[in-house]
């Protein structure tokens, strides 16, 4: 790098010789192919230091992008990109494991490979449905015990909104205050199912609300 020290540590890797991050031939991406796969141990200008593996080099942006291992579950790889300005010392820990081939960015971890464009065309429609399905589950300008009926009868029974209406099972109208007498529907054996559903759930959460109520307890004495 351009007036910064580079040095090799670690597993005694090595680079080649002359290499530096930012000189005439990095804009040969070719030239490049020796940096990606390096793990290495950065330190910036503010003294936080970041270890990874060179993931890719832009001469253009003059960025450096390494990939850490996730914390999150299941394992998957983290990037983090950094500008070239931005350090001030990188310490090479260790060369690619195996080389792959001689062309570009060959030791590149992970692999690059071709996007499965149909498996995101999928991803996208699942997660559009999800937060369809949310939206729909959320009433607007309802009260909290509205909510908080319709989120019971919605964990035993297809439940959603019809402005401030909770229909059940498509056939069965609840309006406010969401109480068993409220409840109305054509289909007679449909609408006693959904009263006892209603009363449990009604009687259920009036216990619960009761058991979160502090009692104050008063004290006598003479």
């Amino acid at each position: 790098m351009d007036n910064r020290r580079q040095s090799s540590g670690g597993r005694g890797a090595s680079t080649p010789a002359g290499a530096n991050f930012n000189n005439t031939a990095a804009s040969n991406i070719a030239a490049l192919d020796w940096v990606v796969g390096l793990r290495v141990r950065v330190l910036t200008i503010i003294d936080d230091t970041y270890e990874g593996t060179i993931f890719s080099y832009d001469p253009l942006t003059s960025t450096l992008a390494l990939t850490q291992t996730s914390t999150h579950a299941p394992p998957a790889q983290d990037y983090r990109i950094l500008k070239i300005s931005f350090l001030k010392e990188v310490t090479v820990l260790g060369s690619p494991a195996r080389p792959r081939g001689n062309t570009p960015f060959a030791n590149a971890e992970p692999r690059i490979a071709a996007v499965a464009l149909a498996g995101l065309a999928g991803r996208e429609k699942d997660v559009a449905r999800g937060e369809s399905e949310r939206v729909a589950s959320r009433g607007v300008g309802v009260s909290k015990e509205g909510q908080e009926i319709f989120d019971a009868l919605a964990r035993i029974m297809p439940c959603r909104w019809h402005e401030k209406q909770i229909v059940v099972l498509e056939n069965v109208i609840i309006d406010d205050p969401y109480t068993v007498e409220r409840a109305r529907s054509q289909d007679m054996n449909a609408l006693k199912r959904v009263k006892q559903v209603l009363e449990g759930e009604r009687r259920k959460l009036e216990t619960a609300r009761r058991s979160a109520t502090p009692v104050s307890v008063e004290k006598k004495g003479g």
